[in-house]
C-alpha cells in the first residue's frame, strides 16, 4: 500500500509560519529544547484544562477523540449527517490540510467555529485585536492565524454553509467562586495521534453544574478577522505542503531570529537544525548572536549574510545613532564588545558611591509567585498572582554576616495578605530593601489592588503603598548601568550574573562553600549545585521559577498532598531555592563592593 501523503496540520502551519524550516525539522522529529520544558508544559496543563472546561459547557457535545486522523475523519463525517450536533475535536481534511476544532456547532447548515485559547483577554476593555491603524495587532497575529487555518478547511469543505468563527478564552474580567478550582482537574488519557505526537486531556471532579453557571470563559467573535487572513493563509499553506510531499526543507536565510531556536541541540545530540541551517558559521566565539539586543542593530543580518558571525566582526559604528550619538544601550552594546574582546571585568567606578549610599540595614528579597490560568481560590480572576513565598538575606550593618528569614503558605487558602504582612514585619521602614528585575514591586502593587474591599488593614495598605512608591532598588538595573563580565555574554538574569562571579571570584566561594560542586571536572553555577531531594522513589530538583510553581502545587494540591513525608520535602525544595535566590543578591553586592574596595 502506498505512503499516505503528508497532511499539513494547524500546528504544522504555525510552526511554518515562524520559520519554514522548522517545518521540515519537526516533521522529522529533530530535538528540541521545548522537549520537557518545565514552563512549555505548565502553559500546556492550563490549555488542557481550560479546554476542559469549553467542553463541559456543552453538555450535549460528543467527543471524537480518535486518534488516527482518518478513522476521525470518518466519523466526524456520519456526526454532520445529523441535522444538530455539537462535536469535540471534529476532524476535517481537505487538499492536503487537516484540523482538528476545538468545539464544532452545527445547527441546519450553519456552523459555528471555536477555538479555545489559554490567553488571557479582559472583556471590559475595547476589542484587542486592531491596532488605531486597524491592522492586526502582532500579538493576537498567531492566535487569529489559528482559527483562520481551521476557517479555510471548513469553507473548502462546506461553501454552501454560513461560517461564524469564535475564540473562546478565560476573562480578566470574571472570577469564579469554586474553591481550589485548579485542584479538580487531572491530567490523563495521554496519548500519541497517528503523526506521533502526544495529546492529553483533562477530567474533571467537581461540581459540573456548577461549573457550567460559575466559569470565567467568554466567546468573542472574530469573522472579521478571519476573513482579513484567509487569503494569505491560503497562499502560505500551499507553498508548505509543497515542501512536504515529497519532504524537502524549505530555504530560509539565517539571520538574528534565530538566536532562540528551539531545534539549537545540545553538544551530544546527533541532530541539531540550528546548526544544519548555520553550518560553521555557528561556530565563532564569541557568537554575534551573544550581543545584548543584537536584533536592534540594521546592520546585523547584513554580517551574518555576508558570512560574519563573530562578535568582533560588528563595526562599533553600527551602534550608533543617525546624529553619530551613541544611546543607553548601544553603550551597553560597546562594553559588552570591548571587555569581551579584553576578556575584563568592567565595573563603574561611580558603583562605589551608589553602594557607599544605601542605608543599612540591607535586604535583599525575593518572593516565588504563581499566575494561573486556572484560579486556586474562590473570587480570583484567571491569570490572577497568587504570592506563596519569600525569602529575605539581611546584612544588619556593614562588614556583617548575612542573617536569613523566611515565609511559605502551607495552607489551601489565599495567601497574599499573610504573606504581605510578615514581610512587611521582617522589613519594616528601616534600610534599604533590594529585588532583582520588577517583579516583587509588581507583586505588591497586585497585593495592594487585591486589599481593596477585600482585606481591612490599614497599616499595611500604608506600608503596600510606601514601598511600592518605589522604595526597592532594582539589582538588575544596577547591574545593567554598572557591571559587565564576558561570561554573562548579553544577559543579566541574575541566574547568569552569579554564575559570571562564581566562576570569576574564588574568596566567593570559599565563603559559600555549600554550593561548591563540579561535574566532568567543571564547577558548576550554584543553582545547579542544590541537591535533589526523594519523593516518590525519584529525585526531585528545584532550581527555577516554574519549578517552584509546580512544587508549590504538588505540595498543596498533588495527588500526595496528604502525604506529610512528601509534602516535608516539597517544602524543603522550595526553601533551598528561594534561599538561593537572596543569597545570590547578597553574593553579587559583596563581589561588587570587594572589586571596588580593591581599586
Amino acid at each position: 500500500m502506498p505512503k499516505r501523503p503528508l497532511a499539513l496540520s494547524k500546528t504544522d502551519y504555525k510552526t511554518a509560519r515562524g520559520c519554514p524550516a522548522k517545518l521540515y525539522y519537526r516533521m522529522l522529529k529533530y530535538p528540541s529544547n521545548q522537549d520537557g520544558n518545565e514552563y512549555m508544559e505548565l502553559l500546556a496543563q492550563g490549555g488542557y484544562m481550560i479546554g476542559g472546561i469549553a467542553g463541559l459547557l456543552f453538555p450535549e457535545a460528543i467527543p471524537v477523540y480518535e486518534p488516527d486522523h482518518v478513522k476521525a475523519v470518518q466519523i466526524t463525517r456520519e456526526h454532520l449527517k445529523k441535522e444538530n450536533v455539537i462535536l469535540l475535536e471534529a476532524a476535517f481534511e481537505s487538499n492536503g490540510k487537516f484540523a482538528r476544532p476545538d468545539i464544532l456547532i452545527k445547527k441546519g447548515i450553519h456552523l459555528t467555529l471555536i477555538e479555545v485559547k489559554a490567553k488571557s483577554f479582559d472583556s471590559s476593555e475595547p476589542s484587542p485585536f486592531r491596532s488605531k491603524k486597524g491592522g492586526i495587532i502582532s500579538g493576537w497575529q498567531p492566535y487569529l492565524e489559528d482559527i483562520a487555518f481551521q476557517a479555510l478547511i471548513l469553507r473548502e469543505l462546506f461553501p454552501a454553509s454560513p461560517l461564524t468563527c469564535e475564540l473562546m478564552m478565560p476573562d480578566k474580567s470574571r472570577t469564579t467562586s469554586i474553591d481550589n478550582l485548579h485542584s479538580l482537574f487531572e491530567l490523563n488519557q495521554i496519548a500519541e495521534d497517528d503523526s506521533g505526537y502526544p495529546r492529553a486531556r483533562c477530567t474533571f471532579a467537581g461540581d459540573v453544574e456548577q461549573l457550567r453557571s460559575d466559569h470565567f470563559l467568554t466567546r468573542v467573535n472574530v469573522d472579521l478577522e478571519v476573513d482579513d487572513l484567509i487569503p494569505e493563509i491560503s497562499h502560505q499553506a500551499g507553498i508548505f505542503l509543497q515542501s512536504m510531499n515529497p519532504l524537502k526543507k524549505l530555504p530560509v536565510p539565517i539571520s538574528f531570529a534565530c538566536k532562540d531556536c528551539e531545534y539549537q541541540s545540545a553538544e551530544d545530540e546527533e541532530r541539531d537544525g540550528f546548526r544544519e541551517c548555520w553550518g560553521t558559521l555557528a561556530d565563532s566565539k564569541p557568537h554575534i548572536l551573544d550581543l545584548y539586543f543584537g536584533g536592534t542593530v540594521k546592520e546585523i543580518n547584513d554580517l551574518i549574510t555576508a558570512g560574519k558571525t563573530s562578535l568582533f566582526d560588528l563595526p562599533e559604528s553600527a551602534l550608533a545613532k543617525k546624529d553619530g550619538s551613541t544611546g543607553k544601550r548601544g553603550q551597553r552594546q560597546l562594553i559588552q564588545i570591548h571587555n569581551t574582546k579584553a576578556n575584563t571585568e568592567w565595573i563603574d567606578p561611580t558603583l562605589g558611591g551608589i553602594l557607599d549610599s544605601y542605608a543599612y540595614p540591607l535586604h535583599f528579597i525575593d518572593f516565588e509567585t504563581s499566575a494561573l490560568v486556572v484560579p486556586y481560590h474562590a473570587g480570583m480572576h484567571p491569570f490572577e498572582n497568587v504570592a506563596f513565598q519569600w525569602s529575605c538575606h539581611t546584612i544588619p550593618a556593614p562588614n556583617a554576616k548575612p542573617e536569613h528569614t523566611e515565609w511559605i503558605n502551607l495552607d489551601e487558602s489565599f495567601p497574599n495578605f499573610a504573606f504581605a504582612e510578615s514581610l512587611m514585619k521582617q522589613l519594616g521602614q528601616q534600610g534599604t530593601v533590594f529585588m532583582w528585575a520588577t517583579h516583587e514591586n509588581t507583586i505588591l502593587k497586585d497585593i495592594l489592588r487585591q486589599m481593596d474591599g477585600l482585606y481591612k488593614n490599614e497599616i499595611l495598605k500604608d506600608w503596600l503603598t510606601w514601598i511600592t512608591a518605589p522604595q526597592i532598588v532594582d539589582m538588575n538595573a544596577l547591574t545593567l548601568n554598572h557591571y559587565f563580565h564576558p561570561l554573562m555574554k548579553g544577559r543579566t538574569s541574575i541566574k547568569k550574573v552569579l554564575d559570571a562571579i562564581w566562576q570569576a571570584n574564588p574568596s566567593l566561594r570559599s565563603r559559600f562553600p555549600a554550593y561548591v560542586k563540579e561535574e566532568n571536572g567543571e564547577l558548576l553555577s550554584p543553582h545547579k549545585s542544590l541537591p535533589p531531594l526523594v519523593i516518590d522513589g525519584k529525585d526531585v530538583f528545584v532550581n527555577e521559577g516554574t519549578g517552584a510553581i509546580t512544587a508549590y502545587q504538588s505540595m498543596l494540591y498533588g495527588s500526595q498532598k496528604s502525604n506529610m513525608s512528601a509534602r516535608e520535602q516539597w517544602k524543603r525544595l522550595l526553601l533551598q531555592y528561594c534561599e538561593l535566590d537572596t543569597l545570590a543578591m547578597v553574593m553579587i553586592f559583596s563581589h561588587w563592593k570587594e572589586k571596588l574596595n580593591a581599586k
